[in-house]
């Protein structure tokens, strides 16, 4: 993940470009670019800062901060009313964890190793709070079918009150993993081979000055790439859809996806499950909820229904990724189903 940080001179000339108002595409481009070194930046930053947080809160560190650039893209999709956009990117965030990334995760893993086990009880429990997200999603796509004035007013009110629920689920869960049974989530891969110590190479302060100034880019980016998207899709006819649900995703996950990879190469499963699970429960029942309510602080509503397809495509997901990991083990044959799930819906999409 080293070579990420090349992309790093991308950085200036997307800011540059965007200051002059060169070509749309040009800076659109050059901005998407420039976050996938910073996203991996951020990744090591929290990694050190695990250090001296310890494991439990340094990785629910680190799978917060991973989610961080498609929040902020988030925040400035919504103050452009770019709402689709938004709840794209969250459907293909989700379909990009579940899919793509444990898919991918699971073939390179299991091309080296014929079986790879989990801790299935873990992995269940993420399924668990995962499935609660779906009918969340579910739920307000019923209400608006089935209800006979189709009235938003009552849409945007379920919604808010929904968002509210997921983030009470959310916090539940971290208290259910981090605290009252942290013992179950005791990982397969706690071995000698697989634990050795290592001490860390940033001091404390440096890791968050650095957390910091990289998030600050970050959101600069973010605004930039947002400011660029309206034009890309009006003049270049790009499909908004698979921009938000492909092309974002990729661009803010990139570092974790290439860690839940490494992971799995290392036969360090549950670590790349918590990746790829706990990253797609996180955007479903935190980052969701909270740009919805942050519509609300803008002054214009959005709502938590999705179109029918985003509906489909996510239950599909999480309908194969359960099957998968249910019984605590997995194969590269699993794995390239999966990925060619996610390929198929990718296709999809860019007709859509």
């Amino acid at each position: 993940m080293k070579y990420l940080k090349y992309l790093l001179i991308a950085l200036p000339f997307s800011i540059y470009f965007d200051m002059i108002h060169y070509n749309a595409l040009v800076v659109f481009s050059l901005s998407c670019i420039s976050i996938i070194p910073l996203a991996a930046i951020i990744g090591d930053a929290t990694e050190q800062v695990a250090h001296y947080t310890g494991d439990k809160i340094g990785g629910l560190l680190n799978a917060t901060m991973g989610n961080v650039p498609e929040l902020l893209i988030g925040i400035f999709a919504i103050k452009a009313g770019l709402y689709d956009v938004v709840k794209a990117t969250l459907v293909g965030s989700m379909l990009g964890n579940l899919l793509f990334v444990l898919g991918f995760s699971v073939l390179v893993g299991g091309i080296r190793y014929p079986i790879q086990n989990f801790n299935k009880v873990a992995a269940r429990s993420n399924f668990i709070m995962l499935f609660y997200s779906m009918i969340s999603i579910i739920i307000p796509a019923a209400f608006f079918y089935t209800s006979y004035h189709n009235e938003n007013t009552r849409l945007n009110s379920m919604s808010m009150s929904i968002a509210i629920l997921m983030l009470l689920v959310y916090i539940s869960g971290l208290i259910y993993s981090l605290y009252t049974h942290k013992n179950i989530f005791t990982s397969h891969d706690d071995s000698e081979d697989n634990m050795e110590a290592e001490a860390p190479k940033w001091s404390l302060l440096k890791a968050g000055v650095i957390l910091s100034v990289v998030t600050l880019f970050v959101g600069y980016e973010s605004e930039i790439l947002v400011g660029q998207l309206e034009e890309v899709i009006k003049v270049y006819h790009f499909p908004e859809t698979f921009i938000g649900i492909i092309i974002i995703p990729i661009v803010g996950n990139v570092a974790e996806h290439a860690a839940a990879v490494i992971m799995a190469y290392k036969n360090r499963m549950d670590l790349a499950l918590e990746i790829g699970v706990g990253s797609a429960t996180q955007i479903a029942l935190f980052v969701g909820p909270i740009l919805l309510l942050s519509s609300w602080a803008f002054g214009n509503p959005m709502n938590y229904f999705f179109a029918p397809f985003h509906i489909v495509a996510l239950v599909l997901a999480f309908g194969i990724s359960l099957y998968v990991f249910e019984d605590g083990k997995t194969t590269w044959l699993e794995g390239l189903i999966m990925l060619f799930t996610y390929i198929l819906f990718a296709v999809t999409y860019f007709f859509v």
